[in-house]
């Protein structure tokens, strides 16, 4: 299983809401917020791919206020072992891409 996370400075006079759900969804993940503090997302599926590879998405700013930082996971079931997974590109794209 491949596990990635981030805690990224955020400062932005918008919620993170805002800019995650265009982000994530030009990624082709689909987008649940329950709350106003957190958003998960969920790799379509699609043909060819284990159901377990897919990449699942975790954004939490319950704290934003206090540390101005987001918090970012990414989860997939690939393997840790390969030098690079997918669970790891999805981070790095939604860090570079809210550090613009």
């Amino acid at each position: 299983m491949a596990y990635c996370r981030a805690l990224v400075p955020f400062h932005s006079s918008h919620s993170p809401g805002e800019l995650l759900r265009p982000l994530l969804e030009q990624l082709g993940l689909e987008v649940e917020q329950p709350d106003h503090r957190t958003l998960m997302a969920f790799e379509r599926p699609c043909s060819g791919r284990r159901v377990n590879d897919y990449v699942r998405v975790w954004a939490d700013w319950s704290d934003i206020a206090s540390t101005g930082e987001l918090w970012l996971e990414t989860l997939s079931g690939e393997c840790m072992a390969r030098s690079s997974t997918r669970c790891a590109s999805v981070l790095d794209r939604i860090c570079t891409s809210l550090n613009r």
